[in-house]
C-alpha cells in the first residue's frame, strides 16, 4: 500500500491495515484521494437527544455524549471520488451539494428489528441512512451486495458505543470497493472497517482521535490478523431477501 507521505502509528506486518491515532483534519492533507478506493465511514451523528425522546441520564447518552451529536462536514471528503457515510435523516441534504454533477449517488437503509424504545412524538429511531456517492466504475459488488436496503439488528455493548455490525460494514466494503483497492476510515471507533478489509482482501487506512478508542481499534485488529483470516460463514448477509426466504 502506497502510502505517500502519511505515516501510521501502526502498520500491519503485510502492509495492508495502517492505523493512525490523530485528528482526521490533520491527516487527510496527506494522503492522495486517486490511492483511495473508498471512503467508509460512520462520523459524529447530527442529533437532538431531547427531541428525539432519549433520556439525558441514560449511560448510553454519556457514551456517546461529544462524538455523535457534534455534526459531521462532508466537504473534508468531498474531493475523494467515491465515499460512503452513515447519516441521519437530518444530515442527508447537506450530502447533495457534495456530490456534484459528473457522479452517481445513492440512499441505502439499514433496518433494525430491535430498535431502542426511545420515543416521544416521534417515529422508533429503527432505521439509518447511509448515503453513497462514486463515479462512473466505482460500484463492485455481487447482485445481491446492491440491495438499497439492510436489515439486521443493532448491537450495544461490544467495542464501541456507535459500533457497526460486521455484516453490515462488510456489504459497504463489498460495494464501495474492489479487492487490493485502499479502504480509507477517517472516523474508525473500534476499528470495525480494518477488520472487515482485512477479512476481505482491501486494503485500510484507519484513523480515530479518541485514544481509548483507538486502543481498542489497535487491540482488535491484531488479534484479527493474527487468526486465520476471518470466516464471515457463521454471520448472514444483510440483506432482506434472504432473511425472508428464512421464513418461508
Amino acid at each position: 500500500m502506497n502510502l505517500g507521505s502519511f505515516k501510521p502509528d501502526w502498520l500491519s506486518p503485510d502492509g495492508t491495515i495502517a492505523l493512525a491515532c490523530a485528528d482526521m483534519r490533520d491527516v487527510l492533507t496527506q494522503i492522495d484521494p486517486a490511492k483511495i478506493g473508498c471512503v467508509i465511514t460512520d462520523p459524529p451523528y447530527e442529533i437532538s437527544t431531547n427531541a428525539s425522546g432519549f433520556d439525558g441520564d441514560r449511560k448510553y447518552l454519556k457514551d456517546i455524549r461529544g462524538f455523535t451529536d457534534e455534526g459531521f462536514d462532508p466537504s473534508v471528503i468531498s474531493h475523494f471520488p467515491n465515499w460512503m457515510v452513515f447519516c441521519t435523516a437530518k444530515q442527508i441534504p447537506g450530502m447533495f451539494p457534495h456530490v456534484g454533477k459528473d457522479r452517481s449517488w445513492m440512499l441505502v437503509t439499514w433496518n433494525k428489528p430491535n430498535p431502542t424504545p426511545l420515543v416521544k412524538n416521534t417515529y422508533l429511531p429503527d432505521t439509518e441512512y447511509i448515503f453513497h456517492c462514486w463515479s462512473k466504475g466505482c460500484l463492485y459488488g455481487e447482485y445481491a451486495d446492491k440491495s438499497r436496503f439492510i436489515v439486521y439488528p443493532a448491537q450495544q455493548d461490544l467495542w464501541h458505543p456507535n459500533e457497526k455490525p460486521i455484516p453490515v460494514m462488510r456489504k459497504c466494503v463489498k460495494v464501495g470497493s474492489d479487492v487490493g483497492q485502499v479502504v480509507l476510515d477517517p472516523y474508525a471507533g473500534s476499528g470495525t472497517t480494518p477488520v472487515v478489509c482485512a477479512a476481505l482482501g482491501r486494503c485500510c487506512i484507519a484513523i480515530e482521535r479518541d485514544k481509548r478508542h483507538y486502543a481498542t481499534m489497535l487491540a482488535r485488529v491484531r488479534d484479527e490478523i493474527s487468526r486465520p483470516r476471518f470466516d464471515f460463514s457463521s454471520q448472514p448477509d444483510a440483506i432482506q431477501r434472504d432473511l425472508l426466504a428464512e421464513t418461508v
